[in-house]
């Protein structure tokens, strides 16, 4: 069935028959451009990618106009052409261009009228301002305006018709028609690609905010709070500051895409900065343009330039404001009232994983006190139980010296656990110094593997270690490298089960010796393979091996002495199948040929 279409061109068809001249309608069918507006609306309505749009616009408008170019260019709220797309020349011919237009001549001309415009030579124009260098040559220009509820929101226009001198009022009056149709396409490509990024911001802020929890150190939480900022509004920078101690001054923690200032951890004062005012109030604050701000210093951008816009909302805690998240933009903009609640949102992420770093912190001080003030009784109980002991009475009965062996054993894995507390805080403030010696891999490890035999048989496992037949070395502190390899081997001697075998062997590549560690355990699920190497992470094969005990501290201690030595350290598992432990380290390549 075949359906009249009717353009929908409401209150304007008086407009459009006064550009519409009686010569135009003796000449040529209005049904046919008609047709042709239609298909010409059908062709740009049909996406919804706002580039795919705005190139479809101007591919459809050059085509059906008939002429060698064309350029369809949209506005920001500010006026400035933010997106410009060309049709008819190569893409080699639009790099050499190079920048945006800025509106100026009959360009500009255009967009402050926001009415079409005819011209048959520019060259002879005194409107124009001339072409750009690398620029095609051009000659006759028809103009319209992009515009939504009487409000230019871009430009379209073509240079240039194949065969004619210059453009029709014919023309004229299809392009004007064709460029309402294209502002809703363009204004219904906006509203998409607003959904697609608000969904987008809303994945990205639920995987920051995992990403912050994760995370237990300060420092490095600092940094992932200003990265995140940035990600998540697409903003080149960020800074993050936190009141100090005496509350009078915040203090820079961490920033991001700006100049590296001579005092990382700058104060900023409270009165007269925009922070202080969202201390005061305990609301986010949006300058669109900070040329407007009076005596607010704000720290230059990562290429000298001033931030252009900024906005900052507060870290709360508690119904405190702790600190400030600032991010900036290189260009003038508005926030949006999505954006801004959105950085809010994960401001508050950001206060709560705060918290729970600082607490930790707090933690690991007690705990570092705590195992000091442990020494020196434990010592006294160590040497007592030592001496008794030595000097047992002969003929003693067998219950009085189980508790004496007892006594020394227990205080000895207590001693143990104390070593291991005070080694990781060590390590973690970056306190531990090697003391670097050339270590023959191979004889390293096959030592460090014999003192561990008893370990095995008491699970009557088998420890099989491939020992190479050539010398490796590598600049070692071999008391700490044994350590690092005894916590390893211990943990697949633990989830291992009764009768199960370990295997060690080692293998290079190039200038590296890689040390394999493969148990016959329940293995490791996926998720839980990066966290193993966290201080206190118990894998949930606790659960089911209640034989399986210990401190969760020897993998975190293994991980720093290993990459302390410059190497790496990693596992790879899969659940039913074992576990295998990785130790790669350089090769001390100058000892290899001997």
């Amino acid at each position: 069935m075949n359906e009249r279409i009717q353009p929908n061109i409401g209150n304007h068809s008086k407009r459009e028959n006064e550009i519409l001249p009686i010569s135009y309608l003796n000449d040529f069918t209005l049904l046919e451009r008609l047709q042709a507006l239609t298909s010409a609306n059908l062709i740009v309505s049909s996406e919804l990618d706002l580039d795919t749009v705005l190139q479809r616009i101007a591919d459809t408008a050059r085509q059906f106009a008939n002429a060698a170019y064309a350029a369809v260019g949209i506005l920001d709220e500010y006026g400035s052409i933010t997106s410009f797309i060309t049709s008819g020349i190569s893409k080699e011919e639009r790099e050499k261009i190079g920048e945006l237009p800025h509106g100026h001549g009959l360009l500009g001309v255009l967009i402050r009228q926001g009415k079409a415009l005819r011209v048959g030579d520019m060259s002879k124009d005194p409107r124009r301002s001339g072409f750009p260098p690398n620029h095609p040559l051009m000659t006759s220009l028809l103009g319209v305006p992009i515009s939504l509820q009487d409000q230019v929101i871009g430009d379209l226009y073509l240079t240039d018709k194949f065969g004619f001198d210059e453009f029709s009022a014919a023309d004229e009056w299809w392009l004007t028609l064709f460029a309402r149709q294209a502002a809703v396409a363009v204004q219904n490509a906006h509203h998409y690609k607003r959904v697609q990024i608000s969904h987008q911001r809303a994945q990205t802020l639920a995987e920051l905010a995992g990403t912050l929890n994760q995370s237990i150190d300060p420092e490095e939480l600092f940094q992932q709070i200003t990265q995140a900022s940035c990600r998540l509004l697409e903003l080149p920078a960020s800074a993050l500051y936190l009141l100090d101690s005496g509350g009078t001054h915040f203090e820079m923690q961490s920033q991001y895409g700006l100049q590296e200032s001579l005092n990382p951890h700058r104060l900023m004062s409270l009165d007269g900065s925009i922070a202080g005012k969202v201390l005061a109030n305990g609301i986010p604050v949006a300058v669109s343009d900070t040329s407007a701000l009076q005596e607010v210093l704000l720290q230059p951008l990562h290429n000298g330039r001033t931030p252009r816009s900024l906005l900052v909302v507060p870290i709360r805690c508690h119904d405190q404001v702790s600190g400030v998240i600032e991010v900036y933009s290189a260009q003038p903009r508005e926030f949006s009232g999505e954006e801004v609640s959105l950085l809010e949102a994960f401001g508050g992420q950001a206060a709560l994983a705060l918290e729970k770093a600082q607490l930790y912190k707090h933690k690991e001080e007690f705990l570092s006190m705590t195992a000091h003030d442990l020494r020196a009784p434990l010592a006294s109980i160590m040497m007592s139980a030592g001496l008794l002991a030595a000097h047992l009475p002969a003929g003693l009965p067998p219950t009085l010296t189980r508790l004496v062996n007892n006594i020394s054993c227990n205080s000895e894995r207590l001693n143990n656990l104390l070593n291991d507390l005070l080694d990781l805080t060590r390590l973690e403030q970056g306190k531990v110094r090697l003391h670097l010696e050339c270590l023959e891999i191979g004889e390293a490890v096959a030592a460090t593997a014999h003192t561990l035999i008893p370990l095995f048989e008491e699970k009557a496992q088998k420890l099989e270690f491939d020992k190479p037949l050539r010398e490796y070395w590598v600049m070692a502190d071999r008391r700490r490298f044994e350590q690092a390899l005894v916590n390893l081997i211990a943990n697949s001697n633990k989830y291992t089960p009764i009768a199960g075998t370990v295997k060690i062997s080692l293998q290079v590549t190039g200038n590296w010796v890689t040390i394999r560690i493969k148990d016959s355990g329940p293995g490791i699920p996926l998720e839980e393979q990066n966290r193993i190497f966290d201080r206190y992470y118990r894998q949930t094969v606790h659960e089911q091996n209640s034989e399986a005990t210990g401190t969760g501290l020897g993998l975190p201690i293994a991980r720093y002495l290993i990459e302390l030595h410059g190497g790496q350290i990693w596992v790879e598992s899969e659940v039913g199948y074992g576990s295998t432990f990785f130790i790669k380290l350089p090769l001390q390549t100058s000892l290899q040929s001997m």
